[in-house]
């Protein structure tokens, strides 16, 4: 079920098959601004047409999934097309694919308002001193750190400063209610590479800076982006 892991390493295996330089530079070194470090590419969790748990295992009933990449470097996505395209199949975990097709998924109109839905867990943490990290819950306040985490990918990317580096976010609170009220779990809990991480699968809201709500669309919004973490569509 933890196989985030396993995705993010087919995603640098098959850069590496087309650029391994640049799949060296991005996996070590990634895009710097002010210290912090940025991967800018997020993807989703599968998406089956059938399956069900068995122990720590997704058991596919049907044998066609469908895997969504998201980044705003076209270099990126240039090498992993084609490094998809020259693949003979792929392997995940015990299971080997084939692909049977690659797809642009159209870009929406970025507007200053936006209401995405996550489909892959939105995760950001925070530190006070002389504690270790805690993991933001549905009733922290996300604007300061989304708007940090969105400005910082924004300078990575661009080498400059967005003109606007506000963003408000709110989570959909009549969804999160009707959820709790069916007692659906809304939290994930995803250990990747020994490190347990909580993120939230909910409807949200972004309000501000059409760049760092684009940004945040197509690198990932909060933080973890590259481990699977993140990615959202418009709801």
């Amino acid at each position: 079920m933890d196989y985030q892991h396993l995705l993010s390493g087919l995603i640098y295996s098959t850069l590496r098959s087309v650029a391994n330089d640049f799949a060296g530079r991005l996996h070590d070194l990634g895009y710097e601004s002010d210290g912090r470090r940025f991967k800018l590419f997020t993807f989703s969790r599968l998406k089956t047409k059938g399956a069900r748990l068995a122990q720590e295992h997704l058991v596919l009933e049907d044998p066609e999934i469908e895997l969504l990449i998201s980044s705003p470097v076209g270099e990126f996505i240039e090498h992993l097309v084609n490094g998809f395209s020259s693949s003979d199949g792929v392997i995940i975990g015990d299971g080997r694919f084939q692909i049977i097709s690659l797809d642009q998924v159209p870009a929406p109109v970025f507007k200053e308002r936006m209401y995405f839905r996550a489909l892959s867990p939105i995760t950001m943490s925070c530190r006070r001193e002389g504690e270790h990290d805690r993991f933001l819950s549905l009733a922290d306040e996300w604007s300061e750190l989304i708007s940090g985490n969105l400005a910082g990918k924004y300078k990575a990317l661009h080498r400059r400063e967005p003109v606007n580096q506000r963003v408000r976010w709110r989570w959909d609170q009549e969804y999160v209610a009707m959820a709790e009220r069916r007692g659906k779990r809304l939290s994930s809990l995803k250990k990747f590479h020994g490190i347990d991480v909580k993120g939230w699968l909910a409807p949200f809201m972004v309000e501000g800076s059409r760049e760092l709500i684009e940004l945040g669309y197509e690198a990932g919004f909060g933080a973890r982006n590259s481990m699977g973490f993140g990615m959202a569509e418009v709801d």
